[in-house]
């Protein structure tokens, strides 16, 4: 019986020992992951594979394909409801956030250019968020969306095209001001935290142009162009900030080694708001040219319908000209 008492608070004390290592062991892995979501190389090859292509991003990846292809595109018999436009929309998002977030381009961005941070940024609010919204079919949204709860009333509030609007600019502009920036970028988790609102208040600020449900989508599209110009309007005051800016506005990039001895860090910081502005006006240009052409298309329709409405009232007034 002692000794039945003895293994027992002997495996009590071992298994306590073994929590505390594997306590310990996770708090290192944590402070390191701390330390190193900073830290500076003079070389990308000074850098692990591991944290060159950190495979969390391809596990996401792999997840949320199987999650879109397995249920979102199934209706309620396990059809296919998603055309292959919109499965070509998801792809392309998944190989865009790989290609930002899972490659050298988050070491470049996150680390030593801040002209790369902004086309990342570019890339994963004015691309890939717009492409997501693109992916999902018409009937998966009306079945999220008609479900009444907490969640689908905060989303119709942040999808006011006015609200969606302010929201958005006003996150984004927020992030460029030096303090946040910095502070955001020199903390993992702040980091992720506002990169992960930013991400979603772009969804909102997406919804009313793109939205894919029609008893949802209450923009005109001659107000749909009026928004997207707003939203240009808005977004520009932060890109003339670090484009005119005649001293380094960031201390993430101030001191940070010069992989490119031809883009010192003022040099680049100019680059980054160009490239911001850039990809804005061309990303929006082709959104107006489309919501113009559907526009165009429409009136068209409407014209043709009108045409042939006074053809049948003229037939029936003047059977003889039959």
């Amino acid at each position: 019986m002692l000794q039945n008492n003895e293994l027992s608070l002997y495996s009590i004390t071992r298994t306590k020992d073994i929590v505390i290592v594997e306590w310990g062991t996770f708090v290192k892995e944590m402070t390191d992951m701390h330390h190193n979501h900073h830290t500076h190389h003079t070389s990308l090859s000074d850098y692990s594979w591991y944290e060159l292509y950190p495979p969390s991003i391809y596990i996401l990846a792999v997840i949320l394909a199987v999650v879109y292809f397995r249920w979102v595109i199934r209706g309620r018999n396990s059809q296919n409801i998603a055309t292959g436009w919109q499965k070509a929309a998801m792809v392309a998002a998944l190989v865009l956030m790989i290609i930002i977030k899972g490659t050298p381009v988050q070491i470049l961005g996150h680390n030593y250019l801040f002209s790369v941070h902004m086309v990342q940024m570019a890339v994963l609010y004015l691309m890939i968020a717009p492409l997501i919204i693109f992916s999902v079919p018409e009937e998966q949204w009306k079945n999220w969306l008609s479900v009444k709860s907490f969640l689908t009333r905060v989303f119709h509030f942040l999808t006011k095209p006015l609200i969606a609007l302010l929201v958005f600019n006003t996150v984004f502009s927020l992030y460029h001001i030096p303090l946040v920036f910095d502070a955001a970028v020199s903390n993992p988790y702040i980091h992720y935290g506002y990169h992960a609102l930013l991400l979603l208040t772009a969804f909102t600020m997406w919804w009313p142009i793109l939205c894919p449900v029609k008893e949802l989508d209450s923009l005109s599209d001659i107000k749909k162009i009026g928004y997207v110009f707003a939203n240009g309007v808005l977004m520009t005051p932060a890109c003339a900030l670090i484009m005119f800016a005649d001293f380094q506005l960031y201390e993430t990039y101030r001191n940070v080694p010069q992989l490119f001895a031809s883009m010192p860090p003022k040099e680049d910081q100019h680059v980054g708001g160009v490239t911001m502005k850039i990809f804005q006006e061309v990303i929006y240009a082709f959104v107006l040219g489309l919501i113009f052409y559907r526009w165009v298309k429409k009136e068209r329709v409407r014209d043709k319908e009108d045409l042939e409405m006074i053809k049948r009232q003229n037939n029936r007034l003047n059977p003889e000209l039959k």
